[in-house]
């Protein structure tokens, strides 16, 4: 017969020791964890997660990420001053850091299943929570790179609306409607070119009343 070797020895020790505790009178419970806790090896408590620094950190980030592309795409002015590419900047930023804080929530979940595992529990629940969660991850790692692309191409169209309106604003003060009031009369014309046309058809005029208000002057005198 096979002798068992020494750590598998101490195994059978433990779990014969930890039988004879289970058997022992209920009154004795605090007795029985006591004693079970020092036989047991005791697993160090590491890997906590501090979710306000992960928050923290992911709001950081998404600020980072947002920023550039905003920046790299319509100028700084822009987005600080025009309401509505102000607050689409902050919904970006928003929804950002939310993937990413989701993203590294299910990895520290991923992480502590993993342990769980490796301790030994190999429960065939473990196994599907653990599968479960890692599909979840890259379903949020692919919705991160789809609004990446889609964040990407909003600021590029807010570039070419920008360009346009502020190109017919220009148009439209250039071909506005010009009043001009007379003391008698007033004209309305469309555009500069209007404009220009009164101007040179008032210049003889005007060069004709002066004229003859000289001559007259004349005769008085």
């Amino acid at each position: 017969m096979r002798k068992p070797t020494e750590e598998r020895q101490r195994e059978i020790e433990m779990r014969d020791e930890l039988e004879r505790l289970i058997s022992q009178d209920a009154n004795d419970i605090k007795t029985l964890v006591s004693q079970a806790e020092k036989i047991l090896p005791a697993r160090p408590q590491t890997g906590f997660l501090n979710y306000h620094e992960v928050k923290e950190v992911s709001d950081n980030k998404a600020t980072d990420i947002v920023d550039a592309i905003a920046n790299f795409y319509l100028d700084t002015r822009i987005i600080k001053e025009i309401p509505y590419v102000r607050e689409k900047n902050g919904v970006d930023k928003l929804t950002v850091s939310n993937l990413l804080f989701q993203m590294k929530t299910a990895e520290h979940a991923i992480i502590k299943l993993l342990e769980e595992i490796d301790n030994g529990n190999t429960h065939p629940r473990t196994f599907e929570v653990l599968a479960s969660l890692q599909r979840s991850k890259m379903e949020i790692v692919k919705h991160l790179a789809q609004f990446m692309v889609i964040m990407e191409q909003n600021y590029k169209n807010l570039k070419e609306d920008y360009r346009v309106k502020k190109a017919e604003s220009s148009e439209s003060l250039q071909e506005g409607d010009i009043t001009i009031e007379h003391s008698e009369t007033q004209t309305q014309f469309r555009g500069t070119k209007g404009l220009m046309d009164v101007i040179r058809q008032a210049i003889p005029e005007t060069k004709a009343t002066a004229a003859l208000k000289d001559e007259e002057d004349g005769e008085q005198r």
